[in-house]
């Protein structure tokens, strides 16, 4: 009777690719002799075991090579990952603390170059807005489901994961409305938003596409972000130093919305949030006050100074 055994390197079935399988097995014994006995929670050690499989995955979306181990890891990796995924700073944090730590325990010496992990200058806690033409330059350079992100983020203020939880069952045309389940582990609150009138131009193809249930964006928080940095791509903004979060679009709709002369407290229940104050902040409000005083400061110590000068002649 002939054998039906598939010869080695034969067809058969495409696993990961051998240096994914090194990684893997690394990551294995990571886990098993540095995280099942280190003093950490279970979400924290849960959440390490995820950020550092995904990372070999992630540096070639950003156009570099993988590393094979963790001892192959090397500065010009972060770098490649800091300048090309669309995070915000606190997200970039998060992914380099489990790399470091998987560098660390293979005994890298890049765990130890301080620079080398560092979120860019000026980057943590830095709010970003786009500029209208910028926002228009990215939503018309944008194609199919790129557009239907962009308008949910950047025209309705939703969240990233808000748009993700999005339904078809939520989108109601008649009214033209949002049924919006707002952030939190095991779901937060919902809300009735409007919609705006280029969402529910990008949103109405997608009624009766298929199952109610079905999501609007049927993508991971990973596939969501390579969504983004391919519109960014297409837009140029990367070619001309520009970076883009999904929390950037969000912010730029309320500041957007706000010198369009949205009132801030029907701004505050558009976005959700629990006070006004969060909302002058989330939009810049505050720090455009800061400094149009010191503008004006500027002004006044002017005179004062031409005032004293005039009184010595």
């Amino acid at each position: 009777m002939r054998s039906h055994s598939r010869r080695p390197g034969g067809p058969g079935p495409r696993g990961p690719p051998r240096k994914i399988l090194r990684w893997l097995r690394d990551l294995e014994r990571f886990s098993s002799e540095e995280l099942t006995s280190a003093p950490i929670g279970d979400g924290w050690r849960t959440r390490i075991v995820y950020e550092v499989r995904r990372a070999p995955r992630l540096i070639s979306q950003v156009g570099a090579a993988p590393p094979e181990t963790p001892r192959a890891l090397r500065a010009t990796h972060l770098e490649a990952l800091r300048r090309g995924l669309p995070w915000s700073p606190a997200s970039l944090t998060l992914h380099f603390a489990a790399l470091r730590r998987f560098a660390r325990w293979a005994g890298n010496p890049v765990a130890a170059d301080g620079r080398a992990w560092a979120v860019p200058s000026g980057s943590a806690g830095r709010r970003r807005w786009l500029a209208r033409e910028q926002m228009l330059r990215l939503y018309r350079s944008a194609k199919g489901r790129e557009r239907v992100l962009l308008a949910l983020e950047g025209f309705n203020g939703l969240r990233r994961v808000e748009v993700l939880r999005l339904r078809l069952k939520d989108l109601d045309f008649d009214r033209q409305r949002l049924r919006v389940l707002g952030k939190g582990r095991h779901g937060g609150k919902w809300r009735v938003l409007p919609m705006f009138s280029e969402t529910a131009r990008v949103l109405r193809p997608l009624a009766g596409s298929a199952e109610p249930e079905a999501h609007v964006i049927p993508l991971s928080r990973s596939g969501a972000d390579l969504v983004l940095r391919r519109a960014a791509r297409r837009a140029g903004f990367p070619a001309a130093g520009l970076q883009v979060s999904h929390h950037d679009l969000r912010r730029t709709f309320g500041r957007l919305a706000h010198k369009a002369g949205m009132d801030l407290v029907q701004l505050k229940n558009l976005y959700g949030h629990s006070s006004l104050d969060q909302t002058v902040h989330y939009i810049g409000l505050d720090e455009d006050e800061m400094r149009a005083g010191l503008e004006r400061l500027a002004d006044f110590i002017g005179s004062v100074e031409r005032s004293r000068s005039s009184g010595t002649r």
